[in-house]
């Protein structure tokens, strides 16, 4: 946070109320940098991690320079319903009585007509849905002097950047512009240079260093796929979180690990894309409120939930990218609170999370999954140390009576029995049987004079060789009698050439060949 205040920095008093109200009293870096270059109507290329205030820092500049006329002063474009959702709740906190239309894909065409209709100064909206009511001629461009790209680099991994173009060229061009990137890949960099005008440049976020995960300590586990599920128990078992927001990779896994918390007596929901829009803004109001510990999402809650304190980040295997990974920790450690990110991981994405914290400046602890014993010993832990400072004078009469019939160390395990009978014991996870090392023995020039194999690779049957009945005594044959023919009256006749064909003519065949016909005489003949 800033040494500065709001006032030094030049926000004027009703938007200095609200903030003091919401407990902003100093501004980040990125506010520090944006407001004055906003205010004066320059171009900002931003490039700042999430969770650095980032809302703010071109809400208060817009905000600032909004004019009483109504009609869409102010264009802002994020990637998700939720972020969306989020940036206009925001902009209306600081000042409630700001005219907004948020144009979401998911909700009722009516009320977005209503504030189109009568002049909602800031438009805050998906691409998509932009796009849609621009092609039904409801939304006019044509007087915006204010366009913010909000988390433009997940825009472009959504596919949404043709769109954007689109509506960028439906904008006048005599406009200010602030994109705003947690990265920036190519195609954001061609955009910029495209469509802002000797934009001022914030790099805030660096290269992704150490610096920039301070808050965030990243821990990892290596579990099978299969125990994924069972390992998120323990974990949430023993270490009792106070609230989690757990990401999955795909929809039903996001309700299947909802289901298995769920059966182990964890309070949990699940959200992803399918949900109808009214579902999945009760599901974050629950989470966000601390209705409800446990938040099992998909994506889609990756960006624009902000959820206040929240201490822990779980992820049931690692996205495809570093920088998805990046803002999914991002949801914990936010305005400087300490947030803590687990990643449940096979052998293969382990490998590639390490090559992440090399690339990235992640600093790893690898943890492994907590047993029943550790989940049980936890538990004893936190009991001892609730008992410690607690003190029950209601409670002194009852116990009185209690320990009048019965001592007090059978009494207190009996009672122990019944709060710790209540919860999950967590399930036994079998270690992963060590790998076998190849027993290559070493070189030996004593060995080489022992055959191969030991034994033969198959049976080969085996085939005695005949034997000629010879007398005793009797001298070997050469070999060339055994092969000599026999005597005859042709010297020349040897036993394995063929007989001679008697003389006279050629045997003929017994059946007489046919003559030939054609095709025609052939089908004639069949058919008569």
């Amino acid at each position: 946070m800033s040494d500065l205040t709001f006032a030094a920095l030049g926000c004027s008093e009703p938007f200095l109320s609200a903030l003091d109200r919401r407990g902003f009293t100093s501004p980040t870096p990125v506010q520090v940098e944006c407001f004055q270059p906003g205010l004066e109507g320059r171009d900002l290329l931003v490039q700042s991690r999430t969770g650095s205030g980032k809302t703010l820092a071109f809400g208060l500049p817009i905000l600032h320079r909004l004019t009483p006329e109504r009609h869409p002063q102010a264009l802002i474009l994020a990637p998700t319903r939720e972020l969306a959702q989020q940036v206009a709740a925001e902009l209306q906190s600081v000042r409630p009585q700001l005219s907004t239309a948020l144009l979401v894909g998911g909700l009722s065409y009516m009320p977005q007509l209503k504030a189109l209709h009568f002049g909602a100064q800031v438009i805050v909206g998906t691409p998509g849905r932009v796009m849609d009511h621009l092609e039904r001629k409801s939304l006019d461009l044509s007087k915006v002097s204010m366009v913010v790209l909000d988390e433009c680099d997940e825009m472009l991994n959504m596919g949404f950047l043709e769109d954007v173009e689109k509506i960028l060229s439906e904008a006048p061009k005599a406009r200010q512009t602030y994109l705003f990137s947690a990265t920036l890949p190519a195609p954001i960099a061609s955009l910029a240079q495209r469509f802002l005008q000797n934009p001022h440049r914030v790099e805030l976020s660096g290269s992704g260093g150490a610096t920039q995960h301070a808050d965030i300590a990243h821990t990892a586990c290596l579990i099978a796929e299969p125990f994924h599920a069972k390992a998120l128990v323990n974990f949430l078992l023993k270490d009792e979180p106070a609230s989690a927001l757990i990401f999955t990779k795909r929809k039903q896994e996001a309700e299947d690990v909802a289901e298995e918390l769920r059966e182990a007596g964890l309070a949990a929901e699940h959200l992803h894309g399918d949900l109808a829009q009214g579902t999945r803004n009760r599901i974050l109001a629950s989470f966000k409120e601390g209705k409800l510990r446990y938040l099992v999402a998909t994506d889609v809650a990756a960006r624009g939930l902000d959820v206040e304190g929240l201490p822990l980040v779980i992820h049931m295997g690692i996205p495809t990218q570093l920088e998805s990974y990046i803002h999914r920790s991002g949801r914990t450690g936010r305005a400087g609170a300490k947030g803590t990110s687990l990643a449940l991981v096979n052998f293969k994405e382990s490998r590639i999370l390490l090559a992440w914290g090399r690339r990235g400046g992640l600093k790893l602890d690898w943890r492994p999954v907590p047993s029943q014993q550790e989940i049980h010993e936890a538990r004893l832990a936190r009991l001892t140390q609730r008992l410690q400072g607690l003190e029950a004078p209601s409670h002194q009469a009852l116990a009185a009576q209690l320990l009048s019939h019965r001592d007090a160390p059978s009494l207190v395990a009996a009672l122990l029995s019944l709060v710790q009978g209540e919860g999950h014991e967590g399930f036994f996870i079998p270690e992963p049987p060590p790998k076998p090392k190849a027993d290559r023995p070493r070189h030996d020039a004593a060995k080489f004079d022992r055959p191969r194999f030991d034994k033969p690779r198959f049976d080969k049957p085996k085939f005695d060789k005949p034997k000629f009945d010879r007398p005793k005594g009797a001298a070997p044959r050469k070999p060339s009698d055994e092969w000599k023919p026999k005597s005859s009256a042709n010297p020349l006749e040897r036993p394995w050439q063929p007989k001679s064909r008697p003389a006279g003519p050629k045997p003929t065949s017994a059946k007489p060949a046919r003559p030939y016909q054609s095709k025609s005489e052939v089908f004639k003949k069949r058919k008569g």
